[in-house]
Formats: C-alpha cells, structure tokens, sequence
C-alpha cells in the first residue's frame, strides 16, 4: 500500500473508534430523586420528577467542580 492509503485507513479507523462510546457512559435512570452526595462529579440522571412536560424525564447533573446540581427536561 501506498503512503497515503495507509494514512486514510488510520484516520477512519481512528474516527471508527472514536464514534463509538463506552457503555459506561449510558446515563442511567434511576428510582429515587439523586443528591449531591449520590452522584459523581460530572455524572448525570435521568428521574422522573413529575415536574417535566409530556414525553420528557428530568436529567440531573452533579457540576465538576463545585458542590451543585443542574437538573433540566430532556426527551425520553
């Protein structure tokens, strides 16, 4: 193979493993209202408040350097 061929096989295989997210990173739903306490920093939620709008779970997020949580509505 020639110079150039080998260079744009490792750029799609390097994107091919990129697009790809580890399983890890699936946001979980949980039973109970999360705390600060109960999340890591930078990890996220999904529960169901009943304060979101048909169709929609509440997504909460522990911020990464700080001791608060932002919660919003997302689509299921």
């Amino acid at each position: 193979m020639t110079r150039s061929t080998l260079i744009l096989v490792s750029i799609s295989s390097l994107f091919a493993i990129s697009s790809v997210a580890p399983a890890s990173a699936e946001i979980q739903t949980v039973t109970s209202k999360p705390t600060v306490g109960s999340l890591a920093p930078g990890q996220s939620v999904l529960f169901d408040d009943k304060k979101c709008p048909s169709g929609m779970i509440a997504k909460f997020t522990k911020a990464q350097k700080r001791t608060s949580m932002k919660r919003s509505c997302v689509h299921q």
